[in-house]
């Protein structure tokens, strides 16, 4: 199996498990926020949803500019949100060969420089680490059963 189509994979995981906890969440809990100044239950499940897009597709385009994240009023708006996401991002992930995850990247975060494989490894770090704090955010607010992390 090819490198790209690999990592794609591994993400999906990741998402569909994002996907199937907020099932869990009810519309009362959209704008939760454990501490003040943090991103509400809505608000993260779609930054995570939509800066992921814009890493993936910084491996054709270079381009890193803030996502277009809809206004969701309810919990079904975020769900149907994360999973219009996932389509898009997943449609761009599968036009990545393995020759661009090695080609040089123009970023100029020195962090991210190197192969355009970093914006990929970034993204699904980026993943994993906010959707540990939606997995909190779930506790607190009452989900007894989470799926499993992956």
């Amino acid at each position: 199996m090819k490198q790209a189509k690999q990592m794609m994979n591994a993400w999906l995981q990741h998402r569909n498990v994002l996907e199937e906890m907020l099932t869990q969440i009810d519309d009362e809990h959209i704008n939760f926020k454990p501490w003040e100044g943090a991103m509400g239950l809505g608000e993260l499940a779609l930054h995570i949803a939509g800066w992921n897009d814009v890493f993936v597709n910084m491996v054709k385009t270079e381009t890193f500019a803030a996502p277009d994240i809809p206004e969701c009023q309810t919990m079904d708006d975020v769900r149907q949100a994360v999973q219009q996401f996932t389509e898009k991002t997943k449609t761009a992930y599968e036009s990545i060969s393995d020759d661009e995850l090695q080609t040089e990247n123009q970023s100029s975060h020195p962090k991210l420089k190197g192969p355009k494989m970093n914006y990929l490894t970034i993204m699904y770090e980026h993943e994993i680490h906010h959707k540990g704090q939606l997995f909190m955010y779930a506790r607190m607010v009452g989900v007894k059963e989470l799926p499993f992390f992956r």
